[in-house]
This record gives structure tokens, sequence and C-alpha cells, in this order.
């Protein structure tokens, strides 16, 4: 039988984030051909920090033809994806719905789409963004979300499309894993207990709350913040800091990021709203158990096994949870679950989901 030409469109390494590794790994389970970014967005538009590239990571394998203001690139991928059987398109931000929805149009009529949903709708929404991606989404064949709450809410915008709820797959980033030891001293961390929130910094993921929280805590741990702030948000975050914080404005790249999972003894994860966390996923990797809000598909994955959930939107109870974690809970058995979750979302099992699409 003839092997199905599949094509994935969507941003891949050397862009930053977790959903260009999610690309990138999924290219390589499916033996996919890959059409990402020359630029996936104007650089003064990009709110964590002068790039959004990472130098240091592996060069994907993939054409970067796409250009986000350059609409000509648009319909020259539609044409270039019109030879293949089924065309995956990566829907993560609304800024790259009107150019999905174009390289769409020029499909040939049989080729079937599919949509793997990182985020249906969008972290600060509007209107029009709803009504954009909802273009998007009624024109896919399947959609595959990671949460009960993403695949109900894809179903009903895509007016009863076919949507597949299945995990988001195990993020296994930074290389080899120190000791915690040996993670702490290439830190220059003394402390010891040590929580980590780590990514990002936007206002959904909730930094402010876990700073609020530490002034709170009867335990002595040390709140060890590490990424990029978005747009302005690093002056509020220091005028919220108290003692025990250690805030690192920066990307971490790749070949950090092993030390300071290694480094620390739980990963917090306060968010205001989040489809499916790769944080908490890179969590269970370096079997780290997680602290996180009960918001999207975060209670999907995190029980009392491997982590602990609390109220969004609630310092009291996040420093209720951190105080618990390290005065009464097993910490060693929520590590031995937080690495059992780890395998238990596996990139094999991931890919059998589109090679079913597929094979459909």
């Amino acid at each position: 039988m003839t092997r199905a030409r599949v094509a994935i469109v969507g941003p891949v390494f050397p862009y930053r984030s977790g959903v260009a590794y999610c690309t990138t790994r999924l290219a390589e389970e499916l033996g996919a051909d890959v059409i990402s970014f020359s630029r996936q967005y104007p650089t003064r538009f990009y709110p964590g920090g002068a790039s959004d590239v990472d130098a240091t990571l592996p060069r994907a394998n993939a054409a970067f033809i796409l250009d986000l203001i350059n609409p000509l690139t648009w319909i020259r991928a539609g044409w270039r994806l019109r030879k293949y059987d089924h065309v995956i398109f990566v829907l993560y931000i609304w800024v790259w719905v009107l150019p999905t929805r174009v390289m769409m149009a020029l499909l040939d009529w049989d080729t079937r789409v599919i949509l793997q949903c990182h985020n249906v709708g969008d972290k600060e929404p509007a209107w029009w963004k709803r009504l954009m991606t909802n273009l998007v989404l009624r024109r896919a064949d399947s959609l595959v979300a990671h949460a009960r709450s993403e695949a109900a809410d894809a179903w009903k915008r895509s007016r009863g499309k076919h949507v597949i709820k299945t995990f988001l797959p195990v993020h296994e980033l930074g290389g080899d894993v120190p000791s915690r030891e040996e993670a702490r001293q290439k830190l220059g961390i003394t402390a010891k207990h040590v929580a980590l929130f780590f990514g990002h910094m936007r206002p959904f993921k909730g930094l402010d709350i876990a700073l609020r929280a530490w002034a709170e805590l009867k335990s002595d741990v040390l709140l060890l913040a590490a990424g990029e702030a978005w747009w302005n948000l690093a002056d509020e975050y220091c005028a919220l800091a108290s003692e025990n914080v250690r805030l690192e404005f920066r990307y971490i790249p790749d070949a950090e990021i092993a030390s300071y999972f290694a480094a620390c003894d739980v990963v917090i994860a306060p968010y205001r709203a989040e489809a499916q966390s790769g944080v908490a996923l890179t969590a269970f990797h370096f079997a780290r158990p997680v602290i996180a809000t009960r918001v999207g598909g975060l209670p999907e994955i995190i029980d009392d096994r491997n982590g602990m959930l609390i109220e969004p939107e609630n310092p009291h109870d996040l420093a209720r949870a951190v105080d618990e974690f390290f005065t009464t809970r097993d910490r060693a058995s929520m590590e031995r679950h937080a690495a059992e979750s780890a395998r238990r979302y596996s990139w094999a099992e991931y890919a059998k989901v589109f090679e079913r699409l597929v094979d459909r």
C-alpha cells in the first residue's frame, strides 16, 4: 500500500517554545515534511525578549518559507501543500490563523486537514480573535485537543467536526540530568528547599500570585523564577518579591533547562488559564512534582500522587500547599509518581493518534 504523504505546518527548532519542540518531535515520529517560518512574527512585536529563535538549538529539517507579513509566502506554501494527502496545521496563536486559513483554501479538494490544537482559545481573548479562529476550526476534517475543556470548545466552535481528546506528551528537554546537588551548585543555590516557576512570565501564568503567596509562607523555601518577563512586567514582579525569591528575567536555553528542574524540589504553576502545560510535563520528565491550579487540562495530568491542585487566583491556597508539601508530604513518593507520569505520556503513544488519522 502506498504510504500517505503527510506535511505539518508550524514552528520547529530553532524557534523557541514548547510548541516548536512538539512540532519537531511529531514530525520525527511521523516522518512528515514540515513547512515552517522564515519569520514567525516581527521582532518588535515579540514581547518576551529580543528574538524568538534559540541559536543553540539544532535546526530542524523543514522548509522555512512562511513570513507573517508577506501574504505571497502563504499562497506559495498553500500551493506547495497541494501534493500532500494529509496536512497537519498547528493551532497555537491567533496571529497565524489568517495565514492558515489562506493555505487551507488553496489545498486540493481531497486533502485531509488535521488541526493540532495547542490552544483553541486565546490567553488574551477578543471577539475578533475568536471569529478568525472559528474559520480555521470549521475547515478542518479532524481536530486533536489536549484537554477535555479544549475538546469541548473545539467541537462546539467547529460545529461538530471530528474531535479527538488526547494527552500532550512529555517534554524531554534539557539533555543529561544532573543530581540535585550538582544542579544547585551550578546555579549557586544554597537553600535547602527550592520551588521553581519556569518559562515565559505572561500575565496568565500567575507569577504575581506566587510572589504574593511567598510573603505568607511559613516554610523556608526559595522561589526560583526563571524566564522572560512579558512586555514590561519585570518591574511589577520585582516590587512584589519578598525574601527567599530569586528572579531571573532571561530566556533559559535548552542547554540550561536540566539544571533548573534538577535543582528544584517542586515546580509551581499557579496559572489563571491554560489548555495544557508543557512546563508541568517537563517537570515530570525530571521526576519533579507539580503544584498547579485547577484550570484547563491541568487536573487531567496532576493528582495527589504526582503533585497538588489548588484554587486559581488564590495566593493563600498556594502558600498553604507549598507549606504542606515541604512539611507533611512524602516527597520521594511524589517524585516517583511524577516519573511514572512521564512514561505514561509518551511520544510513541501520542504519535499513534495521528497515525490512525492518517490511516483513515
